[in-house]
């Protein structure tokens, strides 16, 4: 079932949200470095891996490995997500021998808690 009008516009802050990420990103940059571990970045109801690129590029000046979800548009829950999320998940462990995080926004941090739900010994934060 698609989202409610409601919900879909609780999206609308994402202008918001941008500008509130420009106003503390001189404060972003003391963040401690990263280990290169992978983290696996989830976009928000009715966003593509476009709209967290600010936030994988970050990841990656701080020394994480992060990766798109590669699923188009999330079109907010629908036969199938879950299960493409977990191969994704599955594929990213293999290759890097080691524990993914997840990062996502919105609908995309409840795929994010839901899938570490589902596989706890191959996520290491959520």
């Amino acid at each position: 079932m698609p989202p409610g009008p409601w919900l879909l516009m609780l999206e609308a802050r994402a202008p918001w949200e941008l500008a509130a990420l420009l106003a503390v990103s001189p404060w972003m940059h003391r963040m401690s470095a990263g280990d290169g571990h992978p983290v696996l970045v989830f976009p928000g109801l009715g966003a593509s891996d476009t709209s967290t690129l600010a936030v994988r590029q970050f990841l990656q000046r701080q020394g994480f490995t992060p990766y798109p979800w590669e699923q188009g548009l999330n079109l907010g829950p629908r036969p199938g997500v879950l299960e493409r999320c977990r191969e994704r998940l599955d594929a990213l462990r293999r290759r890097h021998r080691e524990k993914v995080s997840l990062v996502g926004w919105s609908l995309g941090g409840i795929y994010a808690r839901e899938l570490a739900k589902e596989a706890p010994d191959e996520v290491r934060c959520v």
